[in-house]
């Protein structure tokens, strides 16, 4: 059985748009428990976000071993809440973490329907661009202090210049459509971008522009890991890298007709 544990006192919650589809489409037994309840979770459990209690049971079920779904915020085709279809958006699905795993051999059609071009790094560009990811997402790391701890660390490694983007926010959202500066100007001339877990790595890699992210980013597999190493920064290839994103994350469409089941059955996730 999947225990899918949701935001009983949000209805309006985008949460729904994945659980709605999961129920219909799972290939086990669900049940929805209410997650603003504080409750020992169980084995094989989904969530969406760091909502309500949800970032205690995660850490829970990862101190356990226990297997569980997380979804959240996709890596490309984020939602625009102007043009909100169930077919034009996505969320991502990760299998025992908050982020996808790198699976190999993918194909590029998923990642391909997005139009994004992948340039070579030149290595010339002039400052560190810090890009800190959410509060929520920094408490769950232990480095609540993770922005000022790592910009002193940075500036043992290097003199170069420090540029901070914070997440942009709005009125009951983030991400890019909140931002007064698009990601790509901040991107211009950075020599490389530092972050924990941000989603602006895929942003940064697809320009060329090398990535420093915690060991429980996504990107590790594609970035460094040592702020030590700053001043030689390791690009690795993206595009494999790209493509296994593509492949865990669905439309409100695609959760609910069996696509998402389909290939997480045939990626060996489920």
């Amino acid at each position: 059985m999947l225990t899918i544990y949701s935001p009983f006192n949000n209805k309006k919650s985008k949460a729904w748009e994945v659980f709605n589809g999961v129920q219909k489409s799972w290939p086990e037994q669900t049940r929805l428990l209410d997650n603003s309840v504080e409750v020992d979770p169980v084995h094989n459990s989904m969530f969406w976000g760091f909502v309500n209690n949800n970032m205690d049971m995660v850490k829970k079920l990862e101190e356990r071993k226990h297997q569980f779904w997380f979804t959240d915020t996709p890596y490309f085709g984020r939602f625009n809440n102007k043009n909100l279809k169930p077919d034009n958006h996505y969320w991502r699905v990760c299998k025992n973490k908050i982020h996808a795993s790198y699976i190999r051999d993918c194909k590029a059609d998923r990642f391909e329907k997005f139009g994004l071009k992948i340039k070579a790094p030149d290595f010339k560009g002039s400052y560190v661009l810090v890009c800190p990811s959410s509060d929520s997402i920094n408490n769950y790391l232990d480095r609540p202090n993770w922005t000022a701890e790592t910009v002193a660390q940075i500036k043992r490694y290097t003199d170069r210049p420090i540029r901070l983007r914070h997440k942009p926010r709005g009125r009951g959202t983030s991400g890019p459509s909140e931002a007064k500066v698009p990601l790509s100007e901040d991107l211009k001339d950075a020599w490389c971008v530092v972050t924990s877990c941000s989603i602006a790595a895929v942003e940064a890699m697809c320009e060329g522009v090398p990535v420093f992210c915690h060991d429980k980013s996504f990107a590790t597999d594609v970035a460094g890991t040592e702020l030590s190493d700053i001043e030689n920064p390791y690009y690795g290839g993206p595009e494999p890298w790209l493509y296994s994103l593509a492949y865990q994350q669905f439309t409100p469409d695609e959760f609910a007709n069996g696509t998402a089941v389909e290939i997480l059955m045939d990626k060996g996730l489920l």
